[in-house]
């Protein structure tokens, strides 16, 4: 693929996926990424491809939809990996799409995809933590805190990895949202009151305009429910 056609191709993927609040847009970005010419031997098209795979499962409206399109996504983001292994971008969006396979799939699958996340997540934070506003961090935290502990989850390494995430990025509502939760299930009410409404204290972020408002939603219904508790 000439550089040209390159640049135009995922110039146009990210102004897609920016307005991923608009239905059909992440999946036209898909669509422009799978159809570019070459492009399963571009690391640039890969990891975005995965990118966009894993909100679409995130968003998808069942759990066999969630599972084809996380699966989807692992491969694109193993294809980025073998292309530009020092490169963080690959390791991460596989990770996140393992992760997210991995609640969706029970049993041996589901203990496989979760053993090959937290190496590929730490291969990305060992690269670079602060991408995606800490994103590594922010992931693994999540899986140990959503892992049984007969497959390795740990609630205390989960509430210092998000300690740590929320250092680099301490206004990202994704991290607030799963460090808030955390403490919810480790009974520590006010630790997750406190960061519930640190949602609200800042504006919204242009890049993660999306996840920000639904976040908020999110916060507030958590906030009625402790309130009455």
């Amino acid at each position: 693929m000439p550089t040209d056609d390159l640049l135009s191709v995922i110039g146009r993927a990210d102004e897609l996926y920016h307005r991923r609040e608009e239905p059909g847009a992440v999946r036209e970005a898909v669509m422009i990424l799978s159809g570019a010419l070459g492009g399963t031997a571009r690391y640039e098209v890969q990891w975005r491809l995965a990118r966009a795979l894993f909100f679409l499962g995130q968003e998808a409206g069942s759990r066999e939809s969630s599972r084809q399109l996380y699966s989807a996504g692992i491969a694109a983001g193993e294809r980025a990996v073998a292309l530009s292994p020092e490169r963080v971008e690959g390791h991460f969006w596989v990770g996140v799409n393992l992760s997210l396979f991995a609640g969706v799939n029970r049993g041996i699958r589901g203990a496989r995809a979760i053993r090959w996340a937290r190496g590929e997540l730490r291969l990305a934070a060992a690269i670079n933590e602060r991408y995606h506003d800490a994103g590594p961090l922010r992931v693994l935290g999540r899986l140990e805190h959503k892992t049984p502990r007969i497959l390795g989850g740990n609630l205390k390494r989960s509430r210092e990895l998000f300690d740590r995430a929320l250092a680099i990025a301490p206004r990202n509502s994704v991290t607030l949202i799963y460090a808030a939760e955390l403490a919810i299930d480790m009974g520590n009410r006010d630790i997750a009151v406190s960061l519930l409404k640190q949602m609200f204290e800042c504006p919204l972020d242009a890049e993660w305009e999306f996840e920000n408002k639904r976040d908020r939603d999110l916060a507030r219904s958590l906030l009625d429910q402790l309130a009455g508790t």
